[in-house]
């Protein structure tokens, strides 16, 4: 199988940033991690936070964005810049997997999908189900024996 070349643009105090990094390096099956970029002056607030990086290259983000062989990106900024970040990454070309929220503005997230779906790219973005009502049902059916061992 061809790896997925990826590249994570951002970190965030409550976001998964350094979570989705370290996951996506922990599976070199399937991604080839080609660096990661911060924005938005995350280097200096973030200083302790960034050993998850350590033994990659930090890029900028134009070296990012016009890098034919990187072909999806993480990004995990703060939530006022996603959108914002995510829409310069498909214009680009790449797949993205955006941390959760869609940003702030709905007209924003409207024109990223639209985007999206105008390159053809694949979009994913952070959700956590444990609170969903049917996940929780479901669990609440496991824990009683309702589904077997």
């Amino acid at each position: 199988m061809k790896k997925i070349r990826i590249a994570q643009i951002g970190v965030n105090r409550y976001s998964h940033a350094l979570s989705v990094f370290h996951s996506i390096k922990t599976l070199p099956d399937i991604f080839e991690v080609v660096g990661y970029c911060l924005v938005e002056g995350e280097k200096e607030r973030f200083e302790k936070e960034l050993f998850v990086f350590n033994g990659y290259p930090e890029l900028t983000l134009e070296e990012i964005l016009n890098d034919p062989t990187i072909e999806a990106v993480t990004v995990e900024t703060d939530e006022v810049n996603l959108t914002k970040y995510a829409l310069m990454a498909v214009r680009a070309g790449k797949h993205i997997h955006m941390e959760k929220p869609g940003g702030v503005s709905l007209q924003a997230f409207e024109e990223l999908i639209a985007e999206v779906k105008a390159h053809g790219n694949v979009f994913h973005t952070g959700y956590m189900y444990r609170y969903n009502p049917y996940v929780q049902e479901i669990l609440q059916r496991v824990k009683a024996g309702e589904l077997g061992r």
